[in-house]
């Protein structure tokens, strides 16, 4: 039995490879630009585009011998994610349901310092409230 994640990730693969797919049409549709595409599946099937069925994509060589210069993209062309690139959401406030005593107040000027100290004046991103 394939597990719901895996179900999950084919089902994404199928949209994207559609996707791509679809867009490579909207090229040709839009804006006449001629276009050949050929995915590998992970599961050994191939899926292609042809912007016009009866014409080749052209060979290694006549890429190089084009009048306009060719542009070959790889993946280290796009570089990976990085976790710096990524927006994280705030972190939520932590309230403090109860009574207030002079435990909660020690404890909520503790993690005041510590915030002043690790982060300078007004560094902390969450704050405790009492």
């Amino acid at each position: 039995m394939v597990s719901s994640r895996n179900r999950v990730k084919q089902e994404q693969i199928r949209k994207r490879g559609n996707n791509l797919l679809r867009r490579h049409n909207d090229f040709w549709r839009l804006y006449a630009i001629h276009s050949w595409t050929m995915l590998e599946m992970p599961n050994g099937r191939i899926y292609t585009y042809r912007s016009h069925p009866h014409i080749p994509p052209p060979t290694g060589r006549e890429t190089w011998e084009r009048p306009q210069p060719s542009v070959h993209k790889t993946p280290a062309d796009y570089g990976s994610p990085c976790l710096t690139d990524m927006v994280l959401p705030a972190v939520p406030s932590l309230k403090v349901l109860g009574r207030r005593s002079l435990l909660w107040d020690l404890l909520s000027e503790q993690l005041s310092r510590l915030c002043l100290n690790d982060h300078g004046v007004d560094g902390c991103s969450s704050r405790v409230v009492v």
